[in-house]
């Protein structure tokens, strides 16, 4: 019978420095609410899974480069679009989150059940309509949003896009599930089978790629194979008589009118805000292949690394909604308000440990992309500037917002976000790199600045009380 794999680490009595160091970080972020073991006991996991993802899309964009450079454009001109969908299903699994945490809290099994068989009804439908349209109509959307690219960046961009698609469908099924799980407080179930997921994907693609030669096709497969036994691998989990959430073949099918409109009703404003920010880099892109193959490339590979130098931070934005969400929950507004200057604070720190230990190892990990001599000068340049803002500003700009969201301040770091995207990485970004000829490198600029600049709003507003006036989740 299948099961997740477990694995368990022998427990040494702590030494003389490790009780310091326990001391001291109970110190930094203990408190009434949390001991300092259970913030790191949730965040390492999250670390974990965060850097792992990042590291496969890393190994995966090397093996791309080994084709070509024109398939490492393509990947990266459709990227955007492709995250524009999975931000819709993000969307609806945040919703069915929060449905199916509901009815746990409230001891309601019977409608837990029929609202995760939603979640994931729900998710199927939409990635079947999404897929059906993306199939149908993947040359002439290539051809209006990237005509400027060269004809052989289209026609890969194509192809992808058509198997990126596909494994929508299968991606839905295993997302849907992910939401109910998480929602049951199972997220280690999800951990494990997120790695199995992406290292299957990781070995697919040196298979299709690297033996094979299969090129921009193999990238396809490959997450197809993924994404595929991630479905089934889900389904049986949550189908198992033993699972935390046992849910029966025509929970799936039936039907539930008020459940799906309570799903909808949570998933719409984060997809309209994700939605417009991910249109905003599609838009980038769309000027930036008059930039070039070389310059694409570039700064395909170079957002690909800077992702995972940043990775581990993410986990601290991702806990700070957790933890700052149960003080609030709670009813302690002020403790919330001092754990979100602590996660702040955390994310600063861990980023620049992980700039410490990554950024030189940079030109190593570069190696694996096997860039152009004139591309590789273009990602230096480019992961310079991206590095430089960072421990001044990723923090603030990244982690800050969760804080404000998990108080119930949603609305102010969405409009904050969606303004300072549009008007500065893109409006800004497009004047810089094509009238005023700074190329990808302005665009680059622009971001930091952009950062810098939701830094400052953000920070003005935490330290203000509006934001924790708003009514919370958990009291409404």
């Amino acid at each position: 019978m299948f099961s997740l794999p477990t694995f368990h680490l022998r427990k040494k009595p702590p030494s003389k420095f490790g009780r310091w160091i326990s001391d001291k970080l109970e110190k930094q972020f203990g408190s009434t609410q949390f001991s300092h073991g259970q913030i790191f006991s949730m965040l390492i996991p999250l670390i974990l899974d965060q850097f792992f993802i990042n590291l496969i899309g890393v190994l995966t964009t090397s093996m791309i480069s080994s084709s070509s450079q024109e398939s490492v454009a393509a990947v990266s001109v459709v990227g955007p679009i492709i995250n524009l969908l999975l931000c819709i299903f993000t969307a609806v699994s945040a919703g069915g989150t929060v449905i199916v945490a509901q009815y746990k809290g409230h001891g309601d099994a019977e409608k837990m059940r029929k609202a995760a068989g939603q979640v994931v009804l729900v998710a199927f439908l939409l990635a079947l309509l999404i897929c059906l349209i993306f199939v149908a109509f993947a040359a002439p959307i290539v051809n209006v949003m990237f005509g400027a690219a060269d004809e052989v960046i289209r026609a890969k961009a194509r192809d992808y896009m058509i198997g990126s698609a596909i494994s929508l469908i299968t991606f839905s099924i295993y997302e849907g599930i992910f939401a109910v799980f998480r929602g049951v407080g199972a997220t280690k179930t999800c951990l494990r089978l997120t790695i199995i997921i992406n290292a299957i994907h990781l070995f697919a693609s040196m298979l299709f790629i690297n033996v094979l030669r299969l090129d921009i096709v193999g990238t396809a497969l490959s997450l197809n194979v993924a994404r595929l036994i991630g479905g089934v691998m889900a389904l049986y989990l949550i189908l198992r008589p033993n699972a935390f959430i046992t849910l029966r073949w025509k929970d799936f099918l039936h039907w539930e009118k008020k459940m799906l409109q309570s799903i909808v009703k949570m998933a719409i404003p984060f997809a309209v805000e994700q939605v417009f920010f991910n249109g905003g880099s599609i838009l980038v892109q769309t000027y930036m292949v008059q930039l070039g193959t070389a310059n694409v490339a570039a700064n395909a590979v170079a957002n690909s690394v800077l992702s995972l130098m940043y990775a581990p931070a993410m986990a601290v934005a991702t806990l700070s909604i957790t933890i700052v969400g149960q003080c609030v929950g709670a009813g302690d507004r002020k403790l919330a308000k001092w754990y979100g200057k602590k996660m702040t604070i955390l994310g600063t720190g861990i980023i620049v440990l992980s700039l410490a230990v990554l950024y030189p190892l940079s030109p190593v990990i570069l190696h694996f992309y096997h860039p152009e001599p004139e591309t590789l000068g273009i990602i230096s340049r480019l992961l310079l500037i991206g590095v430089i803002p960072m421990p001044f500003f990723w923090a603030m700009s990244n982690v800050l917002p969760n804080v404000l969201r998990a108080a119930g301040d949603v609305n102010f770091p969405s409009v904050v976000s969606l303004i300072t995207m549009w008007v500065v990485r893109v409006g800004a970004g497009y004047l810089v790199a094509v009238p005023l000829k700074f190329g990808i490198e302005g665009v680059w600029v622009c971001m930091g600045l952009e950062w810098a600049i939701r830094s400052l709003i953000f920070s003005l507003r935490y330290r203000g009380k509006k934001w924790l006036s708003r009514k919370a989740v958990a009291e409404s």
